[in-house]
């Protein structure tokens, strides 16, 4: 049965008790009992005619301090710890994995560890419980200038005050972030003000898996009789620069100027708002529905055009966003994302 469900948790009772009740619900678990649906403390997997006992421990807020490794070597009548939060995010999750450790949590996604066991399942459908604090989306709107600022230095070592004059950013909005990357393992305290980047490409993960271009950002398309791609971006550039609002380049032409990997099919480049026709006309750009050689992206948030870098004296996006353009495109822009990830120079300042 297909179990929908979209709330937040609050308190450790309600994690309980719907954690219980998922449990019950849940043909994918059905050897996996609870000692008690009303108060439940341990649990029990029958699995390969062997019997597997867990101490459950609920959280609401986890961190990776709450991450407890099963004992190894552990047989399996030995009881092991398994954590179970409201949400297990994609970084959060890895830490598990890393360190061995079982955890659950209300939408289904399952992670068991020990000597021995291993049993791993996906989020089901139609269910998104969350804790009622957790930032609905930290890779949208201004969250998302916070995450690329400090993938532009991820190896530096930032302070609150930092992303609040890079971002542009309130500064309880900038705390709630920096909380929830802290709570979620992605960013670790120096000391009591100053924080860095644990592991930035579980960052730049997760930002590409809940990155969707066509909500942030509206596309333009238009054919030109040009066909050298630098040319195209240069001659923008000129006309632009005396015209225009500020812009940046991105995607393909942004990706060929930072590590070249294939010919640009398209030129694409944000600007805050659509050039007018005597400019178009005047850039020998005339529109269309589909393909195109020239993609004008107007993005919701502005945030786009900070972090940015002039390369062969054209402003580009930064690298993370380069990256994170291209991943969900086609004309290869996948295979470009993985050149440009790959390349040494990526993300450095």
């Amino acid at each position: 049965m297909e179990i929908s469900k979209n709330s937040t948790i609050r308190y450790q009772r309600e994690l309980v008790r719907e954690f219980a009740d998922l449990v019950t619900k849940d043909k994918r678990v059905e050897r996996f009992r609870l000692d008690s649906v009303e108060d439940p403390k341990t649990a029990t997997l029958h699995l390969d005619g062997q019997k597997h006992r867990f101490q459950l421990n609920f959280v609401v807020t986890p961190t990776t301090a709450d991450i407890q490794p099963s004992p190894s070597p552990a047989s399996p009548t030995e009881t092991k710890p398994l954590l179970v939060v409201p949400r297990l995010t994609p970084a959060f999750l890895d830490a598990c994995r890393q360190a061995q450790a079982c955890v659950a949590d209300l939408n289904g996604q399952l992670y068991l560890r020990a000597h021995g066991l291993l049993v791993s399942l996906p989020a089901l459908p139609g269910r998104n419980l969350r804790f009622e604090l957790e930032p609905r989306n930290v890779f949208v709107g201004k969250s998302v200038r916070i995450v690329r600022s400090l993938l532009a230095d991820p190896e530096g070592v930032w302070r609150q005050a930092d992303l609040l004059k890079r971002t542009g950013a309130t500064s309880g909005l900038v705390s709630r972030i920096i909380k929830h990357l802290q709570r979620q393992g992605l960013l670790k305290k120096v000391d009591a003000r100053r924080f860095h980047v644990v592991t930035p490409s579980l960052l730049l993960d997760a930002w590409g898996q809940a990155d969707d271009f066509n909500r942030r950002a509206t596309t333009h398309r238009f054919t030109t009789l040009e066909q050298d791609p630098v040319r195209i971006a240069k001659r923008l550039r000129n006309v632009l620069t005396h015209n225009g609002p500020h812009f940046a380049f991105t995607q393909w032409i942004a990706a060929w100027l930072r590590h070249p990997y294939t010919e640009p099919p398209v030129i694409s480049l944000y600007v805050p708002q659509l050039p007018s026709q005597a400019i178009l006309d005047e850039l020998g750009l005339r529109p269309v529905s589909e393909a195109g050689r020239v993609w004008f992206h107007l993005p919701v948030d502005e945030g786009v055009f900070r972090e940015t870098r002039v390369v062969d004296s054209l402003p580009l996006v930064s690298d993370a966003q380069i990256y994170i353009d291209l991943l969900k495109t086609g004309l290869r822009g996948p295979e470009q994302a993985q050149a440009l990830r790959e390349w040494s120079g990526f993300l450095k300042p």
